[in-house]
Parts: structure tokens; sequence; C-alpha cells
């Protein structure tokens, strides 16, 4: 016996009822991004490597730890791509749509996300995300409270509860100079004692010190200095006036001096979304502010704020009879299923399958093997509306079954076109 090959660990199938609650549930969230003016976007599955060394950064464990790399086949050294956001900036700079005189430019996106870390619930290597992405030369109120909101109804929409948004400011650049300054000075007389990781994020870049996941090290971030207190008075300016936003669309926040984010380009507000019933799948959605991202990749100095959600968090969190409400309201119907029990089999049904289907009826059928009882489950499992039953007992007839009331009718077979002018008219009948 061959030797079975299984799918790579920290990768998930997706079929039947998971494919259906999967696709729903992006339908969802595209429909609801465009309901904010995003427009859909597909980019690549790998890009260059120094695309994301550019633009999320050397300090973070994504570019340092994390990074599915490709074998190198030519000059160039691609990764599947860690995260979305730098490749969606990169195709706006290469396709030049920052030129566009309708701005801010809204992209939404879904698909597939790759990151080498031990898998665990809610944490996968082949995971999958949908975002926005929301670009300006300057990224405005408004805009930034369309971004926060998006995420936060569209995760309220789904998961039919409230949730929690955690949010903090970043701030400008004097702001954030001013705040590197006061870390390097408390954590001068501890960075000996903290992991590896820490010791060169002391070195590269401070702030990823705060997003240290090793206990020991949390316990001495807890006392660290706080960044809200080295805010210049305009970005305290900003983060009030966001804040009075959220409480005037009554979205329940929580301020987090601690949130840093896991990416080097957040500047401004970053935000993630918790639900407080599932706490321990961490944030479902996350984003923030980037105001450097597009020029370190060679395109013009524009802003940009937007997130991303996890897809697998969200179907998680979500409870059995949601999961069973989803699958129930999106799994499509047959029109109908075609039993054939005849000893002699001709081209009938296959002609009669093939002018409906041409007029965009759905149709299956059974296989030759299968006895009529079965047949009739089947076509129930696949929610058939009508099931056409060709047999001995009725030559040149064809038994018409609905499948709701149970009703049937014979039906005699002039040709193909007649029966299947039959069934239109009869369907339209019962409508």
């Amino acid at each position: 016996m061959s030797e079975r090959i299984n799918k790579p660990r920290g990768t998930l199938d997706y079929i039947d009822k998971d494919e259906t609650i999967y696709s729903s549930l992006e339908t969802k969230l595209f429909n609801l991004a465009s309901c904010y003016g995003a427009k859909k976007v597909m980019i690549p599955c790998f890009e260059e490597t120094k695309l994301f060394v550019r633009s999320v950064g050397n300090s973070t464990d994504i570019v340092n730890k994390e990074m599915f790399k490709l074998e190198n086949k030519g000059d160039h050294e691609y990764v599947l791509r860690p995260e979305f956001t730098a490749g969606i900036n990169r195709c706006i700079v290469e396709n030049k749509l920052f030129a566009s005189p309708d701005l801010p430019i809204k992209l939404s996106y879904c698909g597939p996300v790759f990151r080498y870390e031990r898998p665990q619930a809610g944490r996968l290597r082949e995971f999958h995300q949908f975002g926005v992405e929301f670009i300006d030369n300057k990224i405005d109120y408004q805009t930034a409270m369309d971004a926060i909101c998006l995420l936060y109804r569209s995760l309220e929409s789904i998961l039919e509860h409230d949730l929690e948004l955690r949010i903090n400011f970043l701030g400008s650049k004097i702001s954030q100079d001013a705040y590197r300054l006061a870390l390097k000075e408390y954590y001068k007389d501890k960075i000996d004692d903290m992991c590896e990781d820490c010791k060169r994020r002391y070195q590269t870049n401070i702030l990823r010190i705060l997003d240290c996941k090793i206990s020991s090290d949390i316990q001495i971030n807890k006392q660290a200095p706080l960044l809200t207190n080295y805010l210049t008075s305009q970005d305290r300016e900003v983060f009030d006036q966001i804040i009075f936003g959220l409480e005037k669309l009554n979205i329940n926040y929580k301020l987090d001096p601690r949130l840093v984010r896991g990416l080097d380009y957040y500047t401004g507000i970053v935000f993630e979304v918790y639900d407080p019933s599932n706490l321990e799948l961490g944030a479902i959605g996350a984003g923030g502010q980037y105001g450097n991202l597009m020029s370190e990749i060679g395109g013009p100095n524009m802003e940009g704020i937007g997130f991303s959600i996890g897809m697998e968090r969200i179907i998680l969190a979500l409870s059995a009879l949601q999961k069973e409400n989803i699958y129930e309201s999106n799994t499509p119907e047959l029109d109908y299923f075609i039993i054939d029990l005849r000893k002699e089999k001709d081209l009938l049904p296959l002609e009669i399958s093939d002018i409906l289907r041409s007029i965009g009826c759905k149709i299956a059928s059974s296989s030759y093997s299968k006895a009529l009882n079965g047949s009739l489950k089947m076509a129930d499992r696949l929610h058939a509306k009508t099931c056409l039953i060709f047999d001995d007992y009725n030559p040149n007839h064809v038994i018409v079954k609905n499948m709701k009331t149970r009703q049937q009718d014979i039906i005699p077979i002039e040709s193909s076109n007649n029966l299947v002018k039959y069934l239109l008219e009869s369907e339209k009948e019962n409508a």
C-alpha cells in the first residue's frame, strides 16, 4: 500500500459545511466593505522578500522568524506573503492608483496568509484574512472613523453581540522619538534579564519590547512608561476626537496604553477587536494607521489606515447554532435531481439536463448503482426541489416528484424540449 500523504501541519481543508460557512462570511464581509466604498482587489500570494523587510521591519518576528521563503529561481528572493498591507501598497504604487482624483483609495481583499509559527487554535501556518486599506494624502478623521467602524460593525453583525475594541495612539514621529528615549532609560538596567528577542529589539526598535509574550518580560513591561504621556498636544487632540466619536457611535472601547501591534509601519491610531466570550482566541480583527509605508517602498508620501480580520478566528468564535444557521441559509438548492433506474440507459436524461443547465438550472444525479430510496435521500440532502425519475415500469414517461409536498405526476415524454417546456410551466404555476 502506498504511503498516505496528509496536509501540511498548521493548514486546513475547507469542504462541505466548513467551505459554505467560510464563503458566506467572505461574501458578507465584502458586501459590508462595499457599503463604505471599498472595491475588491486581488494580489499575488508571494512577493519579493525586500517588500516586507522594508515595510514590516527587520525588528519584527514576522521578518525574523515567520516568513516562508521560496527557493531562489533567479535574481530575486521571494516569500509567501506573511501579511497583506505591504502588498496592497505595492499594488497601489506599481499600478499608479495613487494618481486617482478620487481619494481616499479604498480597497478590500481576502485570501491566505503564511507564517511559520507553532500551530494552535486560531493560529495556523496558512490562515486567511479579510481586510481593507484606505489610502489618502493625509488620513482625516472621517476616514479613520470609517475604518474603525467597518471593523467593529462587521464583526458585531456576524457574531451578533457586543464586542470590545481596544485602542491606543502611537503618535507622530515627535511623540514616538520622545517615548523611545523614555523606554531606553527604563529598560537600560533591565534588558540583561530579558529574552534574546527583547535584547535585539532594544537595539533595533524598542517599541517591539512591549509586544513580548514571555511571562517574565510581561511583568517588567507592566511598569514601563506609557506612550500616552509623551503625545504632543496635537496628537492628543486627534486621539481625543477619535474617542469622542466612538462614544457617540456607542462602540464599546477600552484604552490600552500597552497596545503597539506587531508591525513596524504603524503610526497614529492602532486598534484590536476582541470577543469577550472568546478571549482565548486573541484579537479577531486588528489594524491601525501608517504614515511612511508607501514611501518606504518607492511610492509617494501618502498615509493609510486599514485592518485585517482572521477568518478562522471568526469561525471559531461562532456558536454551533450560528454556524448551522449560516450553513442552512447559504446552502444552494438544486432545481432538479435525476434518478435513472432503467436497465437500458439512453441519452435522454443527459439531453434534458443539458437544456435545463443552459437556462441556468442547477441539476445533479445519483449513481446508477444507487436504489430509489437511497437516491431520494441523496436528493433531500442536496436540497433538491424536484426529482425526475426514469424507470422501466413507465416506459416513455418520467415521474416528476415534488420533494417538498412529495406529490408526483407521471408525464409522457414526446421529446426533450417538450418535457423541459412542461417542467418550466409547472414551476411557474407552483411559484
